[in-house]
């Protein structure tokens, strides 16, 4: 089970659900359900982050509401074609935090030490890009842009300090970002002793999709593997069991300095490959299980 964001013909937004290569409409499956149960003040479920904010994503809810006899009645009724328009599975996190140097052929690769303990910065909000959306170079800069594959996870539950063994209870789902980076900008950034978060957040940015996979549907994050290709030549492959540090310890890290909040996405590193990309150029990255984030690269005008 998958679930995505998707714009309807009306232009309204609605949350899919892919099941064994079909797609159906879960918002309008909802609806039935609860008109089904008589529920007296009924809920609309037409963002997944509204879903991860009320505690209702999972696949045991999918589940349930696909189960029900009147829902299936009407299951042809939801079917969704193949020419939707994906938009972002969470569009408004309050924070968007990025691992660094968490796959150690990456960290060698730009010469960087070896952490001993999780390197971690933020990239704003709204760099964030659905898939199948355009990279936007701008016109104005003119130095070398990378792509970065990374496994990225969301939060379902608030929590501060959060011990390693309680950690991946917080996680709502999982799914695929790409921390483009402006690297010229950050290398000189760096050596100026400056923050390097411009280079990270430029719009567009962050694409991030196509899915949010519950957990349950991965039985382990940590034995996925993630291929980049960027018009169809392979930049980026690993597996995620390469990552320095594992999940738990990134949640309990991050979560000592600051409060996580439902819709929070946490981007786990990228590893060894990283290189340029140009305007004209196809970015595909799969992971394990939750499918593929397309995006093509164009220059600002």
């Amino acid at each position: 089970m998958k679930a995505f964001s998707f714009l309807t013909q009306k232009n309204e937004m609605n949350i899919g659900i892919r099941m064994e290569d079909e797609d159906f409409n879960l918002t309008q499956a909802f609806d039935i359900y609860q008109r089904a149960k008589h529920i007296q003040q009924p809920v609309s479920f037409s963002y997944i982050q509204v879903m991860v904010e009320m505690g209702y994503f999972s696949s045991q809810t999918v589940e349930k509401i696909f189960s029900d006899p009147w829902v299936q009645a009407k299951k042809d009724r939801l079917k969704i074609d193949d020419t939707v328009r994906f938009d972002l599975p969470i569009a408004r996190p309050s924070k968007i935090i990025c691992i660094g140097r968490n796959y150690l052929a990456h960290a060698r690769e730009l010469n960087h030490e070896v952490p001993a303990e999780p390197v971690y910065f933020a990239k704003a909000p709204s760099s964030l890009l659905p898939h199948e959306a355009d990279i936007v170079i701008p016109s104005w800069f003119e130095g070398r842009v990378d792509h970065e594959a990374e496994l990225a996870f969301v939060i379902g539950k608030a929590g501060r300090d959060i011990p390693e063994s309680e950690a991946m209870d917080h996680i709502a789902g999982y799914t695929i970002a790409n921390d483009v980076t402006a690297r010229s900008m950050q290398k000189d950034d760096i050596a100026k002793g400056n923050p390097w978060f411009r280079s990270k957040s430029f719009d567009t940015f962050c694409p991030t999709g196509p899915f949010l996979v519950p957990p349950g549907v991965i039985p382990d994050p940590h034995d996925l593997e993630i291929k980049l290709t960027v018009n169809g030549q392979v930049r980026q492959q690993a597996g995620t069991s390469q990552m320095l540090f594992r999940i738990p310890q990134l949640i309990h890290a991050i979560s000592r300095c600051m409060t996580l909040q439902p819709g929070d996405i946490i981007a786990t590193g990228t590893p060894e490959g990283v290189s340029e990309l140009k305007p004209g150029d196809i970015v595909d990255i799969t992971i394990t299980g939750l499918g593929t984030l397309r995006n093509r690269v164009t220059r600002g005008a």
